[in-house]
């Protein structure tokens, strides 16, 4: 699994649309709104990206994803204001850091 952090602004939605594209894996978004804000995005950058998918509509058949702002993702989930994850490191957990 690959993680992308850093601050607002410093990319990881940018990082995470070009791994959509370049391994055609889609992005899991909370709702259409978002969907339509990263296809906007990708268009933008120059990335051809499978059509992202919304949580309502995983329905077991999409073997793997890509979250954009997984808190975002999870608040809608969970129907509640997560406050915090743990995450196992392990050797296929690489880790980038934006600055």
């Amino acid at each position: 699994m690959k993680v992308i952090f850093g601050a607002p602004g410093s990319g990881k939605t940018k990082a995470i649309l070009e791994e959509s594209a370049k391994n055609n894996i889609p992005v899991l978004c909370e709702n259409e709104a978002r969907v339509r804000r990263l296809l906007e995005k990708a268009r933008g950058y120059g990335f051809n990206i499978p059509m992202p998918i919304t949580v309502d509509k995983l329905d077991g058949t999409v073997e793997k994803v890509y979250i954009d702002d997984i808190k975002r993702v999870l608040d809608v989930v969970l129907n509640t204001n997560l406050c915090g994850v743990t995450i196992n490191s392990d050797e296929e957990l690489e880790v980038e850091h934006l600055k």
